[in-house]
């Protein structure tokens, strides 16, 4: 039985050139292909000289004609793939599978620092050395190496994928499935430089005491839920069930993109206490049915909620900062997400059950809810529920906060 068929081929690279046409010069890509028994030559325009004025510059989208060419062969010779190209199918075929946000993060990531240093090696040659003594030499938190290293993994994970690579060194991961262990891989530490803060009940009473309606409701309902910013600012009056005190987080609005929440199904408890102040803001705003955002922007209209980054850095993180004294440069900047993470605080030292804290987090094991913050029956979360709230929220706050809003508008 001849086994001619699994003779492995070149790696198809073609050739760069410039040439002159009636539009002005172009860079020409040129490659030959053999079919039938006939080598035939083929050529495609990448640009004009305009376009990609260095032959680098023609060179990276050359790469991705060069992937799309080799992409359908089977028993391909994997020694002449640079990582280049790698990172072009990469971006081509796996990058728009990721969320908005992460294809944002991972393009600057490979751009300011993967591509420049690693662009025109041959992919098999790179060896997981190389890529730790290159890792320990950037001058940068180790929060930002570690997404440095996940991304070039996850170029390598999708070069294996597409049998581009036989394995992935910086996992230490070959062809076979398995054949994986963090020994034989690139190390990098996670460890946190700047302390990461969580409120303490007073610092958030307080707070809530000296906001404005607006945003004493939307810091009081991230304080007493945990919901992720992009889930609070997606909230609509819908979601609110009134007579059964149950909230509904159905979508997150990220980079303005409406996404499925992974835990939409995972109702959450608001004390009466708290639904009085989400009342008292429905009948202050303009957009109050049911389809209206809870915290939607005038300025669009009602159509689009707040730019919840920017409300919070300059009305609500001042307040915090001035209440809770901080002042020091390595405690990481008080957002949305340290709210979150001082209600986890709180269930844990209330002596909650972990998995009553998970459920009220809504993180995927309890595991994550102990170790990053320091499906639960409903009566135990909604008792959790209240003592957060008794804690966190002044004495006749709904009251209070009424007649603040009356005094200001008169």
């Amino acid at each position: 039985m001849s086994h001619d068929h699994c003779k492995p081929v070149r790696y198809n690279r073609g050739m760069l050139r410039k040439e002159k046409r009636a539009i002005g010069t172009v860079w020409v890509f040129r490659w030959s292909e053999e079919a039938n028994g006939q080598r035939r030559q083929h050529k495609d325009v990448i640009g004009t000289t305009k376009q990609f004025p260095t032959e680098a510059a023609a060179n990276k989208e050359a790469d991705r004609r060069r992937c799309r060419l080799n992409e359908n062969k089977q028993y391909l010779s994997l020694k002449a793939i640079t990582f280049g190209e790698l990172i072009n199918n990469y971006l081509d075929h796996e990058l728009p599978r990721l969320s908005k946000s992460a294809r944002k993060a991972n393009k600057s990531y490979i751009k300011n620092w993967i591509e420049p240093n690693w662009h025109g090696r041959i992919a098999c040659s790179m060896k997981t050395m190389q890529i730790q003594e290159w890792l320990d030499r950037i001058q940068r938190p180790d929060g930002t190496k570690v997404k440095i290293k996940n991304v070039l993994s996850a170029i390598f994970s999708h070069g294996v994928r597409w049998e581009l690579v036989e394995r992935n060194p910086v996992c230490g991961q070959g062809g076979s499935p398995g054949h994986r262990g963090a020994s034989t891989g690139v190390r990098q530490s996670n460890r946190v430089s700047i302390r990461r803060v969580a409120l303490a009940p007073d610092v958030v009473r307080q707070t809530l005491e000296q906001l404005p309606l607006r945003e004493a409701t939307m810091a009081l309902v991230d304080a007493v839920t945990a919901l992720r910013a992009s889930e609070l600012i997606a909230l609509k009056w819908k979601n609110i069930g009134w007579g059964t005190g149950i909230l509904q987080s159905e979508f997150a609005l990220v980079e303005g993109e409406l996404k499925e929440t992974k835990s939409r199904n995972n109702p959450l408890p608001l004390a009466e206490s708290v639904l009085q102040v989400l009342r008292l803001w429905r009948e202050n705003t303009a957009y109050r049915s049911d389809e209206d955002w809870i915290f939607a922007s005038p300025h669009y209209h009602g159509k689009t909620p707040y730019t919840y980054q920017i409300l919070f850095r300059r009305h609500i993180r001042p307040v915090i900062e001035r209440v809770a004294g901080i002042k020091s440069s390595k405690v990481a900047p008080i957002g949305w997400h340290t709210l979150r993470r001082s209600l986890a605080t709180l269930l844990i030292s209330n002596g909650e059950n972990v998995k009553v804290a998970q459920s009220q987090l809504r993180h995927t094991t309890p595991k994550i809810t102990l170790e990053l913050y320091a499906q639960a029956v409903s009566a135990d979360q909604q008792d959790a529920h209240n003592k957060v709230v008794q804690m966190v929220l002044p004495v006749a706050f709904p009251e209070k906060l009424k007649a603040r809003t009356v005094t200001a508008t008169a």
